[in-house]
């Protein structure tokens, strides 16, 4: 069986969010996407992407995507609900792929902006997961103000 990585670029705006490095499987051959190949269907869902505010564009080849937010942040502190702390925002991928093959996502890259306080932390999770599969990963990273007009990448 050949594997090659599908490259999933998601531009993500959201407080206190911080770059988390994925690792890629380079125990086995990977290789371009093959013929074939391609992303059918984008679908995103949560409190950090309401419907209207997060968009979607794939490259011609159909084999990586990038999603950006114009409304996913949390906030803390007086005055502000609870709701307001955690926000979540699910990405699904439809993809068809030829007999023979598996895929794997090769990267992902986070950007956005982040303003703390003294002695607040945030912190930046990311839950990858292939439907059918019970195995998971996730990367996260956390940040403690004082901070104010970071960028992260």
């Amino acid at each position: 069986m050949k594997l090659f990585a599908a490259i999933a670029t998601f531009a993500i705006a959201a407080l206190g969010v911080v770059a988390s490095p994925i690792v890629v499987d380079t125990r086995r051959d990977v290789e371009t996407a093959p013929t074939g190949f391609n992303i059918t269907n984008i679908g995103v869902n949560g409190s950090g992407c309401p419907l209207g505010t997060a968009y979607s564009a794939l490259n011609p080849e159909r084999t990586a995507v990038t999603v950006t937010f114009s409304n996913f942040y949390a906030s803390a502190g007086p005055n502000i609900a609870i709701t307001q702390n955690r926000k979540n925002c699910e990405i699904t991928l439809t993809v068809h792929i030829p007999d023979g093959f598996s895929f794997g996502i090769a990267a992902v890259d986070y950007r956005g902006y982040y303003q703390l306080d003294d002695k607040v932390t945030a912190i930046q999770q990311a839950i990858y997961h292939f439907q059918g599969i019970l195995q998971q990963a996730t990367a996260h990273s956390t940040v403690t103000g004082p901070v104010s007009g970071n960028d992260y990448t």
